[in-house]
């Protein structure tokens, strides 16, 4: 049987609309679905499908460890689901809530986010203070850090009337599809663009403005355009006065907020920026310009600005930057578009009498702790060193630590040291090796999932859609949900879960919606919401933060430039390609056959003074280890840097990015990791 089954895409944020051709039970391909609201492409992830639904090297049944941990092999034994379940329910219920830690992987770059909330309510309604969760390495600082200026996430980017659309440190050509294709086609009806990334790829190709940053010092560039416009009169006035504290007198009692703000912005004049972030006076200028002049402003934002040491600093005057083109909540601004109701499954509402026990609350108050989203540096301390207590016991769903998390002194001994660790995965991961249970999960293609909001446009937020499974998975793979619910089983929790009907369970996660599940079956390529969130007020913007005072970040955002390092003379960063995304998917021919080896791109004059041709073989070094790569040579890229694939991983060799990034170099407010404008040399290498 001959079949076209509309559906999207659940591997990253972009969640592209597309077409799922299947043949008697086998995925034959992925196109495009243009009906869809984010279905004007797909990328070669999707293109991939096939081959990831029929691997040879998928998990087809649950494995149980035979072998010491340590070693290569762990000498799986398959088990039946009843007897893994059993085993879990056991073991987790000796460890105790408390002493069981939860993983996730990130819902923006893997499809776990059909299964996030169900996770989320497991380990809150069974009482676990503790989630390892990639927010303060990913989306912290774009959903919550704003929170600190304006008391909302950054909102959507209104792109159909934006006069303006700024992308810093980010690039969705690679990252988020559905958003490239709508950036390009405000630039087609007259839209400027900017583009703040180290390296021009992608959509910064086609801006009117490129600015070329060192990596790292993204507060610096931020604060002396903040300088400009405030030196020029080219703030918007009349919105800071009606929407924000700046007229307000200053707490410490030296004029206004605004005053303050101005003296510290001063700091940071054209010819400061231009030593420190490596942009020349023109195109500063030039930045300054645009923004005062082609309002309303949009404004996307990512990991390139929240994966640095001065991570909230970075963001917040990022954040301030844009409060003062007055575009905050405007059409053609960044807003909150109404999107479907829901109910809350998550159960964020019971962590109330286990949230003082987070790992790292006390440390980082205003950050990820305080939702109980801890980071594996703070896990692998209490599994090792048992400070502040002893974890015993780890869950994960994906989270392929060793290569996602940046290096510390426990993570392996912590792995060894847990007394019991399950995980869920597609592969067997140099993560997974050290599990004591191993279950194997369904692909996106083979489960369903609900979107409600792809996050590009209005329209595209109203649409609610529950993606249909395309085939089978193979063997005796689960969903994520459906392992959810019988975890919740083992452990005593099912009238938590519904009595264990997940259909009942979808049902009031949709209640609110106005739509049901069947109809939503019955329209498998999505529809409008009848019931939406309203879009709230613009919100109130706060420039000058006592929490952040409190907290010892400062009320208003500086940046300290690192010290040079003379044995480490360059700046390395880094970024997604289009064919991987993470540490996933380099098991798939069709994707290496495109890009078969991590690369390394030197900017010319870091190629030229270590003697670095096209090609050659090179070890990148930092304080924390070495990385083997070969070199590109990028003339499109910020003088002195050198930007690095990460996401690789081969036992025989050092090819893993994150072995050379410090774990104990993190931002203080959120625990962001400075995965980026890390001092490096670079090395030819024979081989």
């Amino acid at each position: 049987m001959h079949q076209i089954l509309p559906t999207y895409c659940a591997l990253c944020i972009s969640r592209c609309g597309c077409l799922a051709t299947v043949e008697n039970g086998r995925l034959l391909r992925i196109d495009p679905d243009p009906q869809h609201p984010t279905g004007k492409a797909v990328c070669i992830k999707a293109r991939a499908a096939p081959e990831l639904t029929m691997h040879p090297q998928r998990l087809t049944t649950p494995l149980r460890r035979t072998r010491p941990k340590g070693e290569a092999d762990p000498g799986w034994q398959p088990i039946s689901w009843d007897a893994a379940l059993a085993l879990a329910g056991e073991r987790l219920a000796a460890a105790g809530p408390q002493a069981t830690a939860f993983a996730v992987a990130t819902p923006s770059g893997t499809a776990i986010a059909d299964s996030f909330g169900w996770i989320h309510r497991l380990v809150h309604r069974w009482g676990s203070p503790n989630l390892v969760f990639a927010t303060e390495n990913c989306n912290w600082h774009r959903d919550f850090t704003p929170r600190l200026t304006w008391g909302a996430t950054l909102g959507t980017p209104d792109f159909d009337a934006a006069a303006t659309i700024v992308l810093w440190g980010c690039n969705p050509a690679t990252t988020w599809l559905a958003q490239a294709e709508r950036v390009r086609t405000a630039q087609r009806r007259g839209a400027r663009l900017i583009v703040v990334d180290p390296r021009q790829g992608g959509l910064a190709r086609s801006a009117d403005l490129w600015l070329p940053v060192r990596p790292g010092s993204d507060a610096a560039l931020a604060l002396g355009l903040v300088h400009l416009l405030l030196e020029n009169g080219a703030a918007d006035g009349e919105f800071l006065r009606r929407q924000s504290d700046a007229f307000d007198p200053a707490p410490d009692g030296a004029g206004t907020v605004l005053d303050r703000l101005a003296a510290a912005a001063a700091a940071w004049p054209v010819a400061r920026v231009e030593a420190v972030t490596g942009i020349d006076a023109a195109r500063l200028r030039q930045a300054a310009t645009l923004l005062a002049e082609a309002r309303p402003v949009s404004l996307a934002t990512w990991t390139g600005t929240g994966q640095q040491a001065q991570a909230t600093a970075a963001t917040r005057a990022i954040n301030i930057l844009y409060a003062l083109t007055g575009s905050l909540g405007q059409p053609g601004g960044n807003r909150w578009f109404p999107r479907p109701r829901l109910n809350d499954i998550a159960a964020f509402d019971t962590r109330t009498a286990i949230a003082a026990d987070t790992l790292g609350l006390a440390e980082r108050p205003l950050g990820p702790p305080a939702h109980g989203w801890i980071t594996s540096r703070d896990l692998f301390r209490a599994v090792v060193e048992g400070q502040p207590y002893p974890i015993r016991a780890l869950v994960a769903f994906g989270s392929n630590f060793l290569v996602s998390k940046p290096a510390t002194r426990h993570a392996e001994a912590a792995l060894a040291k847990l007394d019991f660790f399950v995980q869920t995965e597609l592969f067997e991961t140099p993560t997974a090796r050290w599990a004591d249970l191993l279950l194997p999960a369904a692909s996106c293609w083979e489960r369903e999932g609900l979107q409600a909001g792809f996050m590009v446009s209005a329209a595209a937020e109203a649409h609610l859609q529950l993606r249909p499974a395309v085939v089978a998975p193979p063997g005796e793979a689960w969903s994520d949900t459906r392992i959810v619910f019988a975890l919740a089983h083992a452990l005593g929790l099912d009238a938590d879960f519904f009595d264990g009907d997940a259909e009942a369970g979808l049902a009031h996660l949709l209640a609110p919606s106005g739509v049901t599940a069947a109809a939503l079956r019955a329209a498998r390529g999505g529809l409008h919401a009848p019931n939406l969130t309203a879009e709230p007020p613009v919100p109130r913007v706060t420039l000058w933060s006592e929490a952040l005072a409190t907290a010892g970040d400062g009320a208003l955002p500086d940046y300290v430039p690192p010290l040079p390092d003379a044995e480490f003379p360059y700046v390395l960063t880094c970024g997604k390609t289009v064919a991987y995304c993470h540490s996933q998917f380099r098991q798939l021919d069709g994707l290496r056959r495109r890009q078969p080896r991590p690369e390394a791109e030197l900017a010319p004059d870091v190629a030229a003074a270590c003697g670095v041709t096209a090609g050659d073989a090179i070890t990148l070094r930092t304080r924390q280890g070495t990385l083997h790569c070969h070199a590109r040579v990028n003339p499109q890229l910020a003088a002195g840097t050198v930007w690095a694939e990460y996401g690789w991983w081969d036992a025989q060799a050092p090819i893993n990015y994150n072995a050379c990034m410090d774990g104990e170099r993190f931002d203080a407010v959120s625990g962001s990791n400075a995965l980026r404008g890390v001092a490096c040399a670079v090395e030819r290498r024979s081989g």
